[in-house]
């Protein structure tokens, strides 16, 4: 099963031990397959050295755990579908490229999409649920 996380899944599972932090275990666990691209994690890097101020070396090793848990996928950066927050695009056009199923967020642009052209759209208790469930294949 292959997935992007966004942003916001990513730092939450930096900072909180709550479901965004389960997900990343699964893709740590190989459970599932995470996907990224630069784009997600140029925004990841910015709001770990803004918004929670951690070192330039915290910084480094945290964008270093997410490269070794994921595999990275170019994108042009062409894919326009958020007219709420275009800055979101990047998430949509990540799954799209890696064919992943799902796009996992806590942002309501994202969440309200609830799917766009085969990738499902869920929060971090959703798709924790589905991952749970026995007969996934």
């Amino acid at each position: 099963m292959r997935v992007v996380f966004d942003t916001n899944i990513l730092v939450s599972a930096v900072f909180w031990r709550g479901g965004p932090y389960r997900c990343l275990l699964a893709a740590q666990a190989g459970i599932v397959e995470l996907i990224l691209s630069e784009p997600i994690l140029s925004e990841f890097q910015r709001v770990l050295s803004g918004k929670f101020h951690l070192t330039p070396g915290q910084v480094e090793d945290n964008l270093a755990a997410m490269r070794a848990s994921a595999t990275l996928v170019t994108i042009a950066g062409t894919l326009h579908v958020v007219s709420d927050d275009p800055d979101d695009d990047k998430f949509i056009e990540t799954a799209q490229v890696a064919r992943a199923e799902y796009l996992i967020s806590g942002d309501r642009h994202l969440l309200n999409l609830g799917s766009y052209e085969g990738v499902t759209i869920l929060n971090a208790r959703a798709f924790l649920d589905l991952v749970a469930q026995p007969s996934r294949s």
